[in-house]
């Protein structure tokens, strides 16, 4: 699916003229699991106590607990829990849950061509009900895909599944990720390693269908299924969400020496929301590495450097910010990585990056790459 638009400069984000823009993290939200209902079976609403399953909450009956999406344990102190004051919809509702003010806000104000719509409410991959976990996931990828991406052809989405059981998410990518406007598979992290022969499966289909594998941090720390931070578990949100750059390089060593890139060429993952500037770091090691313990996995062929930049992608959002602005760019450079950067507003969170402030410095042909031809290469738009 090509995209018809010519690409020539056409907005103007606050006084710096831009490129035409794909946003590849934009979270909508639902305001209650009810909205999911009329994409459930009987069954799944009464397990979930949604519908007219749903107790009500009074003295007679208050033991009654309302379900429980698995959840980081660390809350956001920032506005209204992380979200943007200013994204609030006229109705009052959740930031990024009235589709036409998201609309406005964000995709007619930045002029964006694209929003790719990762799940902004929280996943069930961390959920060890694998069952119950795949039948949420398909009821909401319809829920997203009848409610949103149908409605308005800027919108793409990525599709929930379960890493936990390989067959689950075959079999919902097989039901939905032909359809159009689904662009990636939304995998999320567990505790097995992402180069462990266990996501093959999910590998194949994904190269077979050309969708990129798309992680991004959500129940990180929230219990058997997701991985603690590095030495263990942090003590603050702000520990939480300074060691989430450590979750995408132990995977990608994973990835890469594992072997995952000489077995599914095509294949790319991208890492949304983890950051970008320690990639050279980690580059330099694994390729220092392998020159001399090649001889461990010599099903890696090339330098891992390679690989990282052909199948790795990274969404701008949280950029880091040095001393001096423009020795980000020399990070980029140091990296070759002008290749690998997807553009990312984290909407409607208030850690995003302003478009127009924080690549200020940036040369226009790298702007190019990162604010559009990058994703629109990776999604296949």
């Amino acid at each position: 699916m090509e995209c018809q638009l010519e690409e020539k400069k056409v907005s103007k984000v606050g006084t710096k003229e831009t490129s035409l823009l794909i946003d590849s993290d934009v979270h909508p939200y639902i305001v209650s699991l009810n909205e999911l209902v009329p994409y459930m079976d009987e069954s799944l609403q009464r397990r979930m106590r949604l519908g007219r399953f749903q107790q009500s909450h009074n003295v007679k009956n208050n033991y009654y607990r309302e379900f429980k999406i698995p959840s980081s344990h660390y809350e956001n102190i920032g506005p209204l829990q992380g979200m943007r004051l200013d994204a609030v919809p006229p109705s009052g509702n959740l930031p990024g849950s009235d589709q036409e003010y998201l609309r406005s806000d964000l995709l007619d104000r930045t002029n964006t061509t694209f929003a790719i719509l990762n799940a902004g409410h929280g996943t069930m991959s961390a959920h060890h009900n694998v069952d119950l976990a795949a039948e949420y996931n398909s009821a909401y990828n319809d829920w997203l895909y009848h409610e949103w991406i149908i409605k308005d052809k800027r919108f793409k989405m990525t599709i929930l599944v379960t890493p936990l059981d390989p067959n689950l998410a075959i079999k919902e990518i097989e039901r939905v990720g032909k359809r159009e406007g689904c662009v990636g598979i939304n995998l999320q992290n567990i505790n097995i390693p992402l180069g462990k022969r266990h996501f093959y499966p999910i590998y194949e289909i994904a190269e077979k269908y050309n969708l990129p594998i798309v992680l991004h941090p959500d129940a990180e720390g929230s219990g058997e299924y997701s991985p603690s931070q590095a030495v263990g578990p942090a003590s603050t949100y702000i520990e939480w969400h300074s060691s989430l750059s450590l979750v995408a390089q132990r995977q990608i060593m994973s990835l890469v020496f594992e072997g995952v890139f000489e077995r599914f060429p095509k294949l790319k993952v991208v890492f949304i929301e983890y950051g970008f500037s320690w990639l050279p770091s980690v580059m330099w090691r694994m390729d220092k590495n392998w020159k001399g313990l090649r001889e461990e996995v010599p099903w890696v062929k090339k330098l891992p450097s390679e690989y990282v930049r052909n199948n790795i992608r990274l969404g701008t959002q949280p950029s880091e910010e040095p001393f001096h602005p423009k020795d980000l760019i020399e990070i980029i450079r140091m990296a070759k990585a002008e290749d690998m950067l997807l553009y990312s507003s984290d909407y409607p969170h208030w850690d995003g990056d302003p478009i127009d402030k924080v690549f200020k410095h940036f040369p226009q042909d790298m702007k190019n790459k990162i604010f559009y031809q990058n994703a629109k290469d990776t999604f296949h738009l």
